[in-house]
């Protein structure tokens, strides 16, 4: 069953693979080219959703140490960055050549978050973090991510997509940072809450048994006498 990291590297490999095919498309390809910008673009914003709403703020949480914490606030500067590439790309021309520069930047600051985020980042992530919590990971971006392409696919949400698209190039780093805090303290009273409960249920169980056994003796023992 994949992780958390094992899906965000597929979400990896398939932009990859889009933004090497939009390389690949000449001035002449104007529909092809608009075509795999759309692609693009609901890859990476449902991709950096379960990022920022998910990964990066359980990451965030389990990290201590100033180097690790560090990777956090330059994976989310990175999506700040695409956040202003993305949309400049979509509003040029595809049979310019402004439109062939933006998606050349596109594709090499992918690229290089893409790299830092699964040689540095995703190895923390796997020290920091024990495989249960992985996994539920993985189940949460699971569930958000069919949420998310469902609103994606949805026509109706298309004026909110452009006003969502727009607003993102003002929002600054600092919002996401500490909106990831705030996702973070919740997973983690959340944790605790469970473990907290999981030890009553426990201790709750053995003073039954406890309990059990000891009626079960003072049973014997009338009917000893």
């Amino acid at each position: 069953m994949l992780n958390a990291t094992s899906l965000l590297r597929e979400d990896h490999r398939r932009v990859k693979e889009l933004l090497s095919q939009l390389e690949s498309t000449t001035e002449r390809g104007t529909k092809r080219r608009e075509d795999l910008v759309g692609r693009i673009e609901m890859e990476l914003k449902i991709h950096s959703k379960l990022e920022e709403e998910i990964f990066y703020p359980a990451y965030k949480n389990a990290a201590s140490k100033k180097e690790d914490k560090e990777l956090f606030y330059e994976a989310t500067e990175e999506h700040h960055v695409v956040d202003m590439v993305l949309p400049e790309l979509k509003a040029s021309d595809p049979a310019s050549n402004e439109f062939g520069a933006k998606a050349k930047v596109l594709k090499e600051l992918i690229e290089h978050h893409v790299e830092e985020e699964e040689t540095e980042m995703f190895k923390k992530a796997a020290r920091l973090m024990n495989t249960t919590e992985l996994q539920d990971l993985a189940d949460a971006m699971v569930v958000r991510k069919k949420t998310l392409v469902a609103q994606w696919e949805n026509p109706l949400t298309a004026p909110f997509k452009k006003v969502q698209s727009a607003a993102e190039k003002f929002i600054g780093t600092s919002v996401k940072n500490a909106k990831a805090s705030v996702i973070g303290k919740g997973m983690k009273a959340m944790k605790g809450s469970k473990s907290s409960g999981g030890s009553k249920s426990s201790r709750g169980s053995k003073s039954s048994v406890r309990s059990k056994s000891g009626s079960s003796k003072s049973t014997s023992s009338k009917r000893g006498r």
